[in-house]
């Protein structure tokens, strides 16, 4: 039975807004969801199988130093978790995976003051798959997943797929990401670095996994142009963003 605690903190988690950008724009460099503080520091937050991660930054998009705790809501779960500095990224170690529902507060400090930010996603949807996407989830597994996650939400060595950026209507057409999966691509949005070659992919299967990339992103509510924010930058050069 959950326990009172539990549905209060849900109910501050679930129930918060967001603040609002001073500028309209944000920009996530590591594929997380991204929000500013009233006193204008931009907080980066990503969940990663076993694992969270957030980036502080100033509004002029430098890192600052920051210390605090995440908490939790998984699976009617409240967890406590302690986050600790590892290079310009606060990780945590938790039961989480990214293709749970998870929702987050943030206790932060940051130049001597608390701050906070409240973050949530919803569980992965998986749908029925038509024999192409399937067999193109088999090849994602094996050549994809290592970067861009088994539930397509990203991982510490690449960005999400399940994401604005990619969705159908985009700057990011079929072309583009055929053109990754056969050839790699040029890091010029996320701070991952450059995407290689994708190893292992057969000629022919990066239309599977294509196939396979659209299923999930219609699936999770990013099946058209309507599913890309207003006051997202794009990048119309014809190259991923990675």
């Amino acid at each position: 039975m959950k326990t009172l605690a539990t549905l209060a903190v849900a109910a501050v988690i679930l129930g918060a807004s967001l603040p609002a950008s001073a500028d309209g724009v944000l920009t996530a460099n590591y594929g997380g969801q991204i929000t500013e503080t009233a006193d204008g520091w931009r907080i980066e937050f990503a969940v990663r199988d076993g694992g969270i991660r957030a980036w502080v930054r100033d509004h002029g998009d430098k890192p600052v130093a920051a210390s605090g705790k995440a908490t939790l809501l998984v699976a009617g779960k409240k967890l406590d978790v302690p986050l600790k500095a590892d290079g310009e990224m606060l990780a945590a170690d938790a039961g989480v995976a990214s293709a749970d529902k998870v929702a987050a507060i943030l206790s932060l400090t940051v130049n001597g003051k608390p701050i906070s930010a409240r973050f949530g996603q919803e569980a992965l949807v998986v749908p029925q798959l038509s024999a192409q996407a399937g067999a193109g989830k088999a090849a994602f597994e094996q050549a994809c997943a290592a970067c861009h996650g088994a539930a397509l939400r990203g991982s510490d060595a690449g960005p999400p797929l399940l994401h604005a950026f990619y969705s159908p209507g985009s700057g990011h057409g079929d072309d583009v990401i055929l053109a990754a999966a056969a050839n790699g691509a040029k890091a010029h949005h996320w701070k991952f670095g450059d995407m290689p070659k994708p190893e292992g992919l057969k000629p022919g299967q990066e239309k599977d996994v294509l196939a396979y990339i659209r299923a999930m992103q219609t699936a999770n509510g990013l099946g058209g142009a309507a599913a890309m924010p207003a006051s997202m930058p794009m990048d119309h050069s014809g190259h991923m963003k990675h």
